[in-house]
């Protein structure tokens, strides 16, 4: 805390700045660099806050792609060489296995797009 007696004698013996702006050689180039690299930081911090889900969501939709793309796959390339127990019909749950794959990559490069592009 300060005094109050005290301010008005800071006051009257501060250093003014001119009219015509502030002199180059009163400006600290390192101080300078720092509050820029600052101000860079706080726009990228600005940008993140903005889209907190955009890298979780492009994580799942990687995921769900990779999963589905890849299943769908091996599943062609086992049917393909005659693998004992693949087959293009099995089904889990009533649902054929090579459309959960496919149904899977779709969705999964859907909102990959849907948040790359709405999350800038």
């Amino acid at each position: 805390t300060i005094r109050v007696e005290l301010v008005p004698n800071i006051m009257k013996n501060r250093v003014r700045c001119p009219p015509e702006g502030m002199p180059a050689d009163w400006i600290d180039s390192d101080r300078e660099s720092i509050v820029q690299g600052n101000s860079n930081m706080m726009k990228r911090l600005e940008n993140e806050s903005r889209y907190p889900l955009k890298f979780p969501l492009l994580g799942i939709s990687l995921i769900l792609f990779g999963k589905g793309f890849s299943d769908a796959v091996i599943t062609l390339i086992k049917v393909n060489i005659d693998f004992p127990g693949a087959s293009l019909t099995t089904q889990f749950q009533g649902i054929p296995v090579l459309a959960i794959d496919i149904i899977c990559a779709i969705a999964g490069a859907g909102l990959g797009l849907w948040t790359w592009k709405t999350m800038k």
